[in-house]
This record gives structure tokens, C-alpha cells and sequence, in this order.
């Protein structure tokens, strides 16, 4: 254990520094092992592109007992594909990567100054030429023109590097790695500071990546032996021959199974060369490489120390284990680098040279072995121990050898390896100026690439996004088809795909999806995308396969799933197939998974519980900007909500006046109408969709046609007759007429009910009843009659013959209210009394609802509290609440109970704030209560939509005389004088004229 952590038998200032750059080291391993596990996904990431979808869908129903209303509108299904992003260039890598080779030269600087004269001169000699080699020039720096950058550089280093090596030898190691430190990033601080150009650090790195390259090769030369070697220690090291520990015979592996393994290894090596080469096109299973380099340079840890003792040339602990870790770290960083930029000319480059050096010197190092170590391996004796102490030729010879056999290797591919070091240099340059904001100069380097290997997978896919960027649809389909012809990736066949599309080449844009699913048919993005094309034709199965298929290989299946339920929900025939597919829909927090999940159950109307709320509304997305799957999900989300959501509706505020959402603001605005609505605000809904109609021409009608029927639900007959009049299409025309129907205008109903009769029987029929052109036959028409025509005091006849329980039961209700209003509470008891029980005849819970209101009025009517709170527990429905909650207050303020009575009238305001009935009275209780502003606000609310309600009109003119508000009072009255008959307006005339000469009275006693 000793030899393996052979660092603590050091000082303790060798020990500290050797360990932490032994753990930068490290970090390098993993950061290069993470940039090749990633490949392109360094310098190319999926886009997501997604795509509005309109679905027509009936988002809000209701019914009077009667007559069914339906208020249709849109739905959003978002549909998404993965778009290859173009080259990314990231200027802070190079500047990490900076930071890193500099930490390697201060290593390199601080071991060579206790090299011997000739070994410092030497290695210095290296160092100073490959600084001439970065272009120092390029950074502009000013008065350091030319060359004079490099030879400050040369002095400053050289200087320090000298002093130590002649004058100061005894310095330990963590002096001079602070000095060099120190000097090093005073330097790159400097820089940085003086230099003019953008992004220094990617300059240096660009035009000096040659130096880089040779000083990589040159250590991945030097470590080539280092498998062999342990390959030696493997099979010459001693081991205990027997279990008893008292026992120490040696035995070791020996010379046959050292050749055995080694050829092995040798025969691997030569696969991957032959494959390279193309010699050869078996589908071998051959080791990578970089899996070669990543061993050679661990076992070189250990290796080079034995080198260093063995030979005795170099003071491992003072110099030799700094020297290699600087040049490993180099090694590795480079490579990583490589890797990071997806410079893929240079991953090959390096793959050569892994391979050449690896078999050249491996074959070299087997011969070197059997030459010199022969008997010695026979004799079982640990060769390892002197492999550097050879009896015959010495190490130097064969690495020579080893020299020319990497460039016969060199020379046997035709120097292709050569031509691809030179295009991965140009690829640098153009990394450099393409982030530099150049893309002239960038184009100009990537073709440079491309001259010396045009099938480069770098250069084509970044001329690639120049060309997109450009938005030159055919020169980038160009090079993303040269980018597939050697190295092809998913990200290729993606970009080519889409650059079809741009140009309307539809059926090329699918070919070429099935031809990246042919080389990568496991790609869940482009099983995605074509899925996503098949879904826009009428190929159902072939868009539901590759949908599928791609959420079992997705590593992002939201994106594929969330394709699968706008698929559903724009081909309802298979949500009629399998109505199991909208359940459990809330199983992903991703936007346009929502989104369709909310559109999914607008279409199927099945289920009614509470929708889930998107995720990323209560989160701290809630703040950012909309995207196309967060305002799908929010728009969808306000058309299915039934429950009043105070924040959905500041949230929608807040979105549709922000400018950044200008795309969607009419969208916004009537979603944030429908919030209002479903939040019991009909006053600002209206308001809202007056305001999309009005913005909205082509869509207008449709908007007027939702209004209306929203005010057929809040029983403003009138004003939903004057909204539904600004429409021509015969639909609004047909609701147009029952608004006028429902308000009692037979008169002015009856053109409209002929308009709208004209090509539907249905509506015929009741036409014809309705005006009494036939009598009543079906249930239906009986009950329609008897509902509308209060005029016939005979009409009960047609009720008691109405089978069925739910017609007959709002029918009854309808003929129990008109009694009541006329204050004949005994025939309306009658009425209902012989309404069928709902436990035993099949009535319907809207009916049954109706019955109960009914009831508790008639309750409120004969004050009794104890009947009326025992209805008010009966079944009611949500849209009788408010009704429900009035007639229980009437009963209470009827019974003096006026507390109680405020409570009642204060949630049927909540729910109903429109109700001239439900305003006047509350409006009643609080003058009463001497709280006359309240009163006032509540009436001010309801009266613009009622302006004919006499009792409200009454109640508005009291209380405006209360607030000395006579103008308005005046201007009340005269509405009052035409909406009221004479006897009544004549009598609240006297009692208005007894107030104003009272109020007239007080002022003028308060004068005096």
C-alpha cells in the first residue's frame, strides 16, 4: 500500500500540493467524461416548438326545464415538435478551459526548474515556442503589436523560470507554483483588461489550439506504454501460491500469459485502426479509445514514478510529478474541450492518435519486454521492478522506433488525420468569430473546414444555422443533408425535416424523418415529429403509432404524451372509441400536458369534478411571460373552471395588460370574461365581451351570441334581446326570440320565432303552439304553452295532462309563481301539491330544484319560518342558490327577523348581484338599517341591466333623495313614469314629492 499512495512518505508541503493538483486532475477526468458522454447535446439542445390548435367545444350549458342552451366556443390543443437549435458557441468555456491549461503550465514551469541544465534548457526551449504559436497578436493588445506580446511573455516567464532553476534551486515546490500563480493571473488579468477584442480567452484558445494538439500528442505518445507496462506488473508480480499465510511462495503469471493478454489488447487496437481506416467494416466490439486514454493516463500516475526512480534521470517528488500531472491535465482538458465544442475533426484526430500511438508503441513495448526481460520473466522474478533498467537496448531506442511506426500508421490513412487536425482548427476560429458577432468571417472558416474535410459534422451543421439564420431554406437543407453523411445525429435529420417544412415540402419533410428513424429508430424526437406530421393529415394510425412509440423512448415523454392528448382531442372519433382516455389526466405539471388535458375534458363533457389547477400558477412561473403551453393551459383552464377563483381571475387581469401578451389578448379577455362570469361578476363579464366583440370583427358575432345567452341565464330578457339583435345568424335569431318570449313580448317575439322556424321543425312546432296555429300534442309543447302563454287563464287544462315528471313539474312551478305574483298563495299551494313526487315518478334534479324553490317561496309568502328553513335543506341546485338564499331572507324580514334577513340577501347578492328582486330588497333592508350607501352601491350594480324594474327604479330614486343626489332622483323618476302604470307611478309620485318637500324643509331649518 505503501507504493500505491506513495505521497505520504512526503513533506508536507509536496504532499498538499501534489494532492490538490492530483484532484484537479481528477475533476479534469470527469469533466471529460461528462462533455464525450453528452456529444452534440454540448453545442446543440431540442427546441420545442409548439402549435395553437383551435377545437370548437361547448364550454358553459344550461337549461330552463325546457329548452337547452349551449354556449360554444374554443378550446386550444397544442400540439409540439423538437427543433434542433442551431450551433451553439459558449465563450465562458473557453475561458474555463483557459483557466485550466494555465494551472497545467504553472505545473510544467514548476517542475522543469529542477530539471538538470540540459532537460531545463530543453524543455523551456518547448515552452517558450509553443507560446510563440498562440497569436498573441490577435488580442490587439495596444503598443504590444507584432510579436513584442510574445517576447514580454518569453521575459516575464523565462526570468522567473531561470531564477528559480539557477539561483534559487532550493525554493520548495509551493513557492515557485505561488509565483508562477501569482505571475500567471496578473498576466491574464492584464489581458483581459487591455485587450479590445471580444472574448480574449476564446482568441487564445482558437489560434493556439496547434500548440495544444502537439503538446497532446506528444504525452499521449509518451503514455502509450503505460497498458503494457501494467500488463507487465499484472503478470510478473508475485502472489501467495497457498491459503496458509505461513506460506510465501511466489508464483507469477509469467512471459506466456504477459504475450497472451498483450495480444489481446494489440488485436483490439488493431480493429479500431482497421475500422478507421475503413479497411474494414465489421461491427466488431472494439474498446473506445478514450476509455484507452483514461487507463494510460491513471496507470501512468504510478507508471512515470517508477520511470522517474528507475532511470534516476528526474526528482520525482520535486519536479517529475508535478511535469506529468501538468501534461496529463492538458491532455485531458484539451480533449474535453474538444468534446465540448463537438469539434468533431479533432474527436477523430484524437482517436488516431490514441490508436496509432497506443498499437505503434505497444508492439514496440512487447518487443522491448521479450528483448530485454526474457530470462528474467522465465525466472519468475518481478520484472517490473527494473522494466526501465533494460540489459540490452535502452527505452529511448524504442521509442524511436515507436516514432516511425505512428507514421507509417500516419501515412497508411492517407493524412487524413492531418487535414482533420487542420479543420478542427478552422472549426475553432469559426466558433470564435461566430460568438465575436462576425458570421462572415465564421462562414468563411467553417468552408475553410470543410475544404479539408467536407464531411465534418461541425462545419456543415454550423453552416447549417448561418444559413437559418439567414433564413436561406436551401443552402441550410444543404449542408444539414452533408452534415448526415458521416456522422449523422438526430438533431440533423430534425433540422433537415424542418427546413423542408419552411419551404412547403411536406411529403420530403416526412421522408426524411423516416430516414433519420431508419439510422436512430429509437429517437423518440423524431418518432415525435413525425407523429406530429402524420397527426396533420388524416393518417390517424400512423400519428398515434409514432406517438406512441415515442413516449416509451422519450427521455422528455411530457412533450410526446402531451402530443398524444391533442391527437385525442382533434380526432374525436377516438375519444368516442375509448371514453376511458380522459381520465386521470392530471398527471404531468408540463404546460401543454395541461393544456390538452383541460381542452380533452372540455370535448367530453364526462367529468365533473373540479379541474385541476396548471401547476405552474401557484409557482413561481406565475410571474414570467406566457408561453404558448401556459396560455393554453391558463385559457383552457378559466373555460372549465365552475368554481369562482379570485386569483384566476387577478391572474388573468394581470396577463391580458401586459404588452408582452399581445398575441393573445383578445383570447385572454374572454377567458378572463368567463372567470368573471363563473365568479358571480355578470356586470364585468358583459363588460368584457362587449369589448372582445368590438375588437374582434370576424368573431364578433359569436362573442354577442355568448353575451346573450349568459343573460338568458341571468334572466335579463331585454338586454339579451338587444345584444342577440345585432347578429343575423339564424341561432342568435332563434335565442333572440326566446329572450323576448321569456320576457312577455309575444309581439315582438313573433317575426322572430317565423325566422328562425323556417328550416328547423322543432322550433316550428313550438312556434305554432306558442301562437296558438295548432294545439299542443307532446309533452313539450304543453308545457311550453302553459309556461309562456299566461295570458290563457285555461292553460292549466293542457298542465294536468302532461305525463312526463319533470316537464309537468316546471310547468307546475311556472303556473305556482304566476299565482303567487298575483297573491293567490291558496291555488298556488294547490298547484304544487299536485306536482308528482319526485321519490316516486322520475324527475329530474332541475325540476325537482325548481319544485323546491317553489315551495320555500310560497313558505316566505305565508311567513312561516320553520317551513321555509326546512326547504331550504331540500335538494337545490347551484344556479337556485341565489333564489334559494332570497326567498329565505323575504321570510325573515316578512318574520322581523332582520339579521338573519341581511345575512340571506347578502349571499344571494354574491351570487346573483343583478337580481332586481334580490337588489331592490337587500337595498330595502340596508336603508332600513340606516346603512344607505351600502344600499345604494347594491342598487347602482344592478340597475344599469334593469333599467325598466319599477321596484328598483323606486328604490334607486328613494335612495339617491336619501343622498341628496336630486338630479339623478329626477332623471330616475321619468324612466319610472315610463316603465310604470299610471296608478302606481302616480302614487309613488306623492310620496316622492312628500320626501323632497321634507328634505327641502330640513335644509332650510338648519339654514335658519
Amino acid at each position: 500500500m505503501s507504493s500505491l499512495f506513495f505521497w505520504k512518505e512526503w513533506s508536507r508541503s509536496y504532499r498538499l500540493t501534489y494532492l490538490l493538483s492530483l484532484i484537479v486532475f481528477i475533476i479534469s477526468l470527469v469533466l471529460f467524461v461528462v462533455a464525450w458522454a453528452r456529444g452534440l447535446a454540448n453545442v446543440v439542445r431540442w427546441d420545442v416548438l409548439s402549435e395553437l390548435n383551435e377545437l370548437p367545444v361547448a364550454f358553459h350549458t344550461f337549461t330552463d326545464g325546457l329548452l337547452d342552451y349551449v354556449v360554444r366556443g374554443k378550446a386550444y390543443a397544442v400540439s409540439e415538435q423538437f427543433v434542433a437549435s442551431s450551433m451553439q458557441v459558449r465563450p465562458g468555456v473557453a475561458t474555463a478551459f483557459l483557466s485550466g491549461i494555465c494551472m497545467a503550465f504553472v505545473l510544467l514551469l514548476s517542475a522543469i526548474t529542477r530539471f538538470d541544465r540540459t532537460r531545463y534548457l530543453v524543455s523551456m526551449g518547448m515552452l517558450i515556442l509553443g507560446l510563440a504559436f498562440f497569436r498573441w497578436e490577435m488580442l490587439e493588445v495596444p503598443g504590444l503589436a507584432s510579436n513584442y506580446l510574445f517576447l514580454l511573455l518569453a521575459f516575464l516567464f523565462g526570468s522567473l523560470s531561470y531564477y528559480f532553476h539557477a539561483f534559487r534551486p532550493d525554493y520548495p515546490i509551493l513557492v515557485r507554483l505561488g509565483a508562477f500563480s501569482v505571475l500567471t493571473g496578473l498576466i491574464a488579468i492584464t489581458l483581459n483588461l487591455l485587450s479590445p477584442v471580444p472574448y480574449p480567452a476564446m482568441v487564445v484558445i482558437s489560434y493556439g489550439m496547434p500548440v495544444l494538439l502537439a503538446f497532446s500528442v506528444g504525452f499521449l505518445f509518451f503514455i502509450s506504454p503505460e497498458i503494457i507496462a501494467g500488463l507487465v506488473w499484472i503478470t510478473s508480480a508475485g502472489r501467495s501460491d497457498s491459503t496458509d499465510p505461513q506460506t510465501t511462495t511466489r508464483r507469477a503469471l509469467g512471459v506466456n500469459n504477459f504475450l497472451f493478454i498483450s495480444f489481446l489488447y494489440l488485436i483490439n487496437l488493431a480493429l479500431i485502426w482497421l475500422k478507421n481506416t475503413k479497411s474494414i467494416d465489421w461491427d466488431v466490439l472494439a474498446i473506445s479509445p478514450f476509455i484507452l486514454y483514461i487507463t494510460s493516463v491513471s496507470l501512468g500516475v504510478w507508471g512515470f514514478r517508477r520511470l522517474t526512480q528507475q532511470q534516476d534521470a528526474v526528482s520525482f517528488r520535486d519536479g517529475g510529478a508535478y511535469l506529468y500531472v501538468g501534461l496529463a491535465l492538458l491532455t485531458t482538458l484539451t480533449m474535453a474541450y474538444v468534446f465540448a465544442t463537438a469539434n468533431d475533426p479533432l474527436v477523430e484526430l484524437f482517436e488516431d492518435a490514441i490508436v496509432y500511438t497506443h498499437l505503434a508503441m505497444g508492439l514496440i513495448f512487447v518487443a522491448y519486454v521479450v528483448i530485454n526481460f526474457w530470462p528474467i520473466y522465465q525466472q519468475n522474478l518481478p520484472v517490473y521492478r527494473i522494466l526501465y533498467k533494460p540489459k540490452r537496448l535502452e527505452l529511448s531506442l524504442f521509442r524511436i522506433v515507436g516514432v516511425f511506426g505512428v507514421l507509417v500508421l500516419l501515412a497508411s490513412g492517407g493524412l487524413i488525420t492531418v487535414r482533420q487536425g487542420v479543420a478542427g482548427y478552422y472549426n475553432g476560429l469559426g466558433d470564435y468569430y461566430l460568438a465575436a458577432n462576425e458570421p462572415n468571417s465564421a462562414h468563411a472558416f467553417y468552408q475553410l473546414a470543410l475544404e479539408q474535410e467536407f464531411q465534418n459534422h461541425k462545419s456543415n451543421y454550423a453552416l447549417a444555422s448561418l444559413a437559418l439564420a439567414q433564413n436561406n431554406q436551401t443552402a441550410a437543407s444543404f449542408f444539414f443533408q452533408q452534415a448526415t453523411l458521416k456522422q449523422p445525429n438526430p438533431h440533423d435529420y430534425a433540422g433537415l425535416a424542418q427546413t423542408y417544412l419552411q419551404t412547403d415540402l411536406f411529403f420530403e419533410a416526412v421522408k426524411t424523418l423516416q430516414r433519420g428513424l431508419r439510422v436512430f429508430p429509437n429517437s423518440s424526437e423524431l418518432q415525435n415529429n413525425l407523429g406530429y406530421l402524420y397527426a396533420r393529415t388524416s393518417v390517424a394510425d400512423s400519428a398515434y403509432y409514432y406517438l406512441k412509440a415515442a413516449t416509451e423512448h422519450a427521455d422528455r415523454d411530457e412533450v410526446a404524451q402531451s402530443n398524444l392528448l391533442s391527437f385525442y382531442a382533434r380526432n374525436p372519433v377516438v375519444l368516442t372509441a375509448d371514453s376511458s382516455l380522459t381520465k386521470n389526466l392530471s398527471e404531468s405539471d408540463y404546460e401543454s400536458y395541461q393544456a390538452n388535458a383541460l381542452a380533452l375534458r372540455l370535448l367530453a363533457d364526462s367529468d365533473t369534478t373540479q379541474a385541476h389547477r396548471p401547476g405552474w400558477l401557484t409557482g413561481k412561473q406565475a410571474d414570467e411571460g406566457l408561453s404558448v403551453g401556459r396560455f393554453a393551459s391558463l385559457y383552457n383552464y378559466a373555460l372549465v373552471n365552475q368554481h369562482p377563483d379570485t386569483s384566476l381571475t387577478a391572474t388573468l387581469r394581470h396577463r391580458s395588460a401586459d404588452p408582452a401578451n399581445q398575441d393573445f389578448a383578445d383570447d385572454l379577455l374572454l377567458a378572463r370574461a368567463v372567470a368573471e362570469y363563473t365568479a358571480h361578476n355578470p356586470a364585468e363579464s358583459f363588460a368584457l365581451l362587449e369589448q372582445v366583440a368590438q375588437g374582434d370583427t370576424r368573431n364578433g358575432d359569436a362573442y354577442r351570441q355568448t353575451t346573450g345567452l349568459l343573460m338568458l341565464e341571468q334572466d335579463l330578457y331585454r338586454q339579451a334581446a338587444d345584444i342577440l339583435g345585432n347578429n343575423t345568424d339564424t341561432t342568435s335569431i332563434y335565442y333572440r326570440a326566446v329572450a323576448f318570449t321569456k320576457a312577455g313580448d309575444l309581439v315582438a317575439a313573433q317575426s322572430l320565432w317565423e325566422t328562425a322556424a323556417r328550416n328547423d321543425p322543432a322550433v316550428q312546432a313550438l312556434k305554432q303552439v306558442l301562437y296558438n296555429e295548432r294545439k299542443p300534442e307532446t309533452d313539450l309543447e304543453k308545457a311550453f304553452y302553459v309556461t309562456y302563454r299566461s295570458d290563457d287563464l285555461n292553460r292549466g287544462t293542457y298542465w294536468e295532462t302532461i305525463r312526463d315528471g319533470s316537464l309537468k313539474t316546471v310547468a307546475g312551478v311556472s303556473l305556482a309563481n304566476d299565482y303567487l305574483d298575483q297573491l293567490q298563495w291558496r291555488n298556488a299551494q294547490l298547484v304544487l301539491s299536485g306536482l308528482p313526487d319526485p321519490k316516486a315518478t322520475e324527475v329530474n334534479a332541475f325540476a325537482t330544484s325548481l319544485r323546491n324553490v317553489a315551495a320555500l317561496r310560497l313558505s316566505a309568502f305565508r311567513r312561516s319560518v320553520g317551513s321555509a328553513q326546512t326547504m331550504a335543506k331540500e335538494p337545490i341546485l347551484v344556479q337556485h342558490e341565489a333564489e334559494r338564499n332570497y326567498w329565505l331572507g323575504q321570510t325573515y324580514e316578512r318574520t322581523r327577523q332582520p339579521a338573519q334577513a341581511r345575512q340571506a340577501y347578502q349571499k344571494a347578492l354574491q351570487l346573483a348581484p343583478l337580481d332586481p328582486r334580490i337588489a331592490a330588497s337587500a337595498a330595502q333592508l340596508e336603508r332600513q338599517q340606516k346603512r344607505v350607501k351600502q344600499a345604494y352601491e347594491i342598487v347602482l350594480k344592478a340597475l344599469p341591466f334593469n333599467e325598466n324594474n319599477v321596484e328598483l327604479l323606486k328604490t334607486y330614486i328613494t335612495l339617491c333623495l336619501d343622498l341628496s343626489l336630486f338630479d339623478y332622483a329626477a332623471d330616475a323618476l321619468a324612466k319610472l313614469q315610463a316603465a310604470a302604470n299610471p296608478s302606481d307611478y302616480q302614487a309613488f309620485l306623492t310620496t316622492y314629492q312628500e320626501n323632497l318637500a321634507s328634505i327641502e324643509k330640513a335644509r332650510q331649518k338648519f339654514m335658519e
